[in-house]
């Protein structure tokens, strides 16, 4: 299954996703899906270098171990993301509405899928 097909698949078993990344630690997008833009991936690429290089920070400064996942939600939508290794992550872009809880799920079940890949 490529990266296109599972980036989909993930986004369809969420109520209320409409997209879904794969980027680099460093902000550089690997393969995106998209069914209905609300934010631009470009500025999301851009911005999330610099929170993911914070978190694992404060999560290191804080004696709390790696930092596998975390959240940013807002009045637009919720972005969650889950370390697929050191340098990639996985992340899903979720209205308001939609069911962050099933979110997490299946980032934690999408990641082994393709974490070989890395």
């Amino acid at each position: 299954m490529s990266f296109s097909e599972i980036l989909k698949e993930a986004v369809g078993k969420v109520e209320g996703a409409v997209a879904s990344i794969i980027l680099a630690s460093d902000g550089i997008p690997v393969e995106e899906y998209v069914k209905e833009r609300l934010i631009d991936f470009n500025d999301l690429s851009a911005e999330a270098s610099t929170l993911i290089k914070d978190i694992e920070m404060a999560s290191k400064d804080l004696q709390l171990g790696e930092a596998r996942e975390f959240a940013l939600i807002s009045d637009t939508c919720g972005i969650i993301m889950r370390k697929i290794t050191d340098e990639y992550y996985l992340a899903l872009v979720i209205k308001p509405e939609g069911n962050f809880g099933k979110a997490r799920f299946v980032l934690r079940t999408t990641v082994p899928k393709i974490e070989k890949e890395f």
